[in-house]
């Protein structure tokens, strides 16, 4: 029999389970990710009393209202399809003729503004006409009998306004809410026995939006895996914030469709990742990061705990951490050129102009820079003691988006035991005394100026221990400890104002 695994077709033996024709097709074990199967259900089966209108002036959505009436709609909708404005009153806006089975009534009928009535004028079947109410109003619109209002317009409502002579139904065709798409949706286990014609998707695969670089790189962070885990599910969306950070720029924004990915980019869950199961309306805080192009089967099954395969695409270029010669090899296959700033060419690139994945691919060219794996500090943080402070120190560095991050010297003195560097006024004012010393800083352990003291936000590094003063030579109750230098200590030695030192993460306390 024949089935299809991410849309390609593979013949499966009759009676073969799921988990043997992953293996089959060379996915084998699927490490507990959510693996979703379509059985064959007619779409006629699936009810549903919303249907979208797309108009030569836009789309939108009618929920038929009238439930006697459901089943002849379904039968007379796509007579509509095609047909042009009859006429434009102050009232309303009027398409047919069509044909529609009922009975007329001779009661006037009073429609409130957006709602829908079938006209059959004349009093005729053959003679329907869709009225769409632009005001409250009452007329004489013959409707079927049992039924003044068929329903009414819950989305797209401002364009039955500015729908004139001329303007035209494209089409018309019902919207299977999720709920009843994951009717003919299943949970794939291994054990599954499998039927004719069954579907099976084992990722969602996306295109990323190239008008959103930013945030589109905070998306290739969150998916660096392969993977996604569902923190929170609603009946429009998945979420995953499993990768917060502490702000980001608004770029494309737009109405949210069916499929459509985004990142939050300001508010409480700032860089969390949503997939939309349903339409929903255009917000500040979202940027159009990407669209799902298949493997929404997945998305509309999956729940709160659930973990996802996900391919991101186009494929991400990372070239941190590489050599120069490396990075053109790599780029040569997708035709970008590298270039080099300075004449370092040994070491690894740390750094790269654009920084970002997508803007790389639509300028074709990057400038690196490089360093020594030697000249780059190496850090160890404090998570769980320190939480808010490591989380300003990695916004600050860039180590939050990178693998390497980038700190200016503010202040170094041959005399002095610390080296100060530049901090963000912007995001400091919450930094409350944390991991507060007690009784003596050793050389190497990195803090910052709390709200105790004036310079917030200011980060030290002290070169020799204190029982007296922090790394940012404030007293101790002005003192959050963060972290420590694990690597590369005496790379500070000698360092003077406006010097650039490169940082890396290498595990946390």
């Amino acid at each position: 029999m024949k089935i299809a695994i991410d849309g390609e077709e593979f013949e499966a033996e009759n009676g073969e389970s799921l988990g043997s024709i992953l293996s089959k097709a060379g996915l084998g074990a699927t490490d507990g990710r959510l693996i979703a199967v379509r059985r064959k259900v007619s779409e006629e089966s699936i009810e549903t009393d919303l249907f979208e209108f797309q108009t030569t002036q836009g789309r939108m959505i009618i929920k038929v209202d009238c439930k006697v009436l459901l089943e002849v709609w379904k039968k007379a909708y796509h007579g509509f399809e095609g047909s042009g404005v009859r006429w434009v009153t102050k009232d309303a806006v009027v398409f047919g003729p069509s044909f529609f089975d009922a009975e007329p009534s001779l009661e006037p009928v009073t429609l409130a503004r957006t709602e829908v009535t079938i006209s059959l004028s004349g009093l005729s079947r053959e003679n329907a006409h869709l009225v769409f109410s632009k005001r409250p109003h009452l007329a004489s619109y013959y409707p079927p009998r049992g039924c003044a209002a068929l329903g009414r317009v819950v989305y797209g409502r401002h364009l039955i306004g500015s729908l004139k002579m001329g303007d035209k139904i494209l089409s018309v065709k019902p919207v299977l809410e999720v709920r009843e798409r994951t009717k003919s949706l299943l949970r794939g286990e291994p054990g599954m026995i499998l039927e004719e014609s069954d579907k099976i998707f084992t990722r969602v695969e996306l295109s990323l939006e190239y008008d959103s670089p930013v945030c589109g790189e905070h998306a290739y962070n969150m998916l660096d895996q392969g993977i996604i885990k569902v923190t929170s599910d609603a009946s429009s969306y998945i979420c995953s914030n499993e990768l917060k950070v502490t702000s980001l720029v608004a770029e494309k924004m737009g109405e949210r469709r069916r499929g459509t990915v985004t990142v939050r980019n300001s508010g409480e869950n700032v860089g969390g990742l949503y997939i939309y199961k349903k339409d929903v309306p255009l917000a500040q805080s979202h940027t159009i990061v990407g669209k799902v192009l298949s493997g929404m089967e997945l998305v509309d099954l999956a729940e709160e705990g659930d973990v996802l395969s996900v391919l991101p695409r186009p494929k991400r270029i990372r070239i941190l951490g590489k050599s120069f010669s490396e990075a053109q090899e790599l780029l040569r296959e997708l035709n970008i050129k590298v270039l080099l700033e300075g004449d370092e060419r040994e070491g690894i690139i740390v750094e790269h102009m654009p920084q970002n994945t997508l803007e790389i691919y639509k300028k074709r060219e990057v400038v690196c820079k490089t360093t020594s794996p030697e000249k780059i500090l190496k850090v160890r943080l404090y998570y769980e003691d320190a939480p808010r402070s490591v989380k300003y120190f990695r916004a600050v560095t860039g180590l939050e988006r990178k693998t390497y991050g980038k700190l200016r010297v503010y202040f170094s003195n041959p005399k002095m035991e610390m080296v100060l560097f530049r901090g963000d006024g912007g995001i400091a004012k919450g930094l409350t005394p944390e991991n507060v010393p007690t009784e003596r800083v050793r050389s190497g352990q990195i803090g910052l100026t709390n709200t105790v003291k004036k310079f917030v936000g200011m980060i030290g590094v002290r070169l020799t221990d204190s029982d007296r003063f922090g790394p940012t030579a404030e007293g101790f109750d002005g003192t959050n400890l963060i972290g420590e230098v694990v690597g590369g200590l005496t790379l500070l030695k000698g360092v003077k104002e406006g010097d650039e030192i490169y940082l890396q993460e290498v595990g946390a306390r």
